[in-house]
């Protein structure tokens, strides 16, 4: 069973670990709107990975998998979320901000901390690939001596148990550059990547087969 855990816990790694979506999400509200925006998004995320975690452990993802139309549309819609987000940052830098100097830090936009947790919760659940990661990884190991359904409890809560190990650490990461982040032109080059990533994201996912 440990060696089964070591594999399990390798792989959870190696997903969360790798840039997607919600990482250019938090990184774009965090550079935004501060620490309290990037909380508010992580805690938005986790969110979606709990529930989409609990529907995986029901049987609930693989309905999803199943049903060509639904998930289609769930893909359809999260590629479109994204690619909004994207948009909107980048029609953020375009507008023209107040003469500073170049290491002071502009104006942040309003970003209440329930409108980052809705961008994190919905930018979670509107990715499929994260209900086919719980679909497709937990068959994959299979622990002796414990049913099918405390197995997938297990898996389910050690994976959203290192996301938010992986989180916490982020945010305390950033919150030791913070002073950083707040020149104008980290904040701007931060924001440009991280739309340009949310658009690349939410075009790729538009587009799979």
């Amino acid at each position: 069973m440990s060696g089964q855990l070591l594999a399990f816990v390798g792989a959870c790694l190696a997903v969360i670990i790798v840039p997607g979506p919600d990482l250019a999400l938090l990184l774009r509200n965090a550079a935004l709107a501060g620490r309290p925006a990037a909380i508010a998004t992580a805690t938005g995320i986790m969110t979606g990975n709990t529930i989409l975690a609990a529907a995986a452990v029901a049987g609930l993802t693989a309905l999803l998998q199943a049903s060509g139309p639904l998930y289609n549309t769930i893909r359809l819609a999260g590629a479109a979320y994204l690619i909004y987000l994207g948009v909107r940052a980048l029609i953020g830098l375009t507008r023209k901000a107040p003469a500073r100097g170049a290491e002071e830090a502009p104006d942040r936009p309003n970003l209440p901390g329930r409108h980052a947790f809705r961008q994190g919760l919905l930018s979670n659940l509107l990715n499929p690939k994260v209900a086919a990661f719980y679909l497709a990884l937990f068959p994959q190991f299979t622990l002796p001596g414990m049913p099918t359904l405390a197995q997938h409890t297990l898996l389910a809560s050690l994976f959203c148990l290192l996301s938010l190990t992986w989180y916490v650490l982020l945010i305390a990461v950033l919150g030791q550059v913070q002073t950083w982040l707040q020149r104008r032109k980290v904040q701007r080059t931060i924001t440009g990547a991280s739309a340009a990533a949310l658009i690349t994201l939410g075009a790729g996912l538009a587009i799979q087969n």
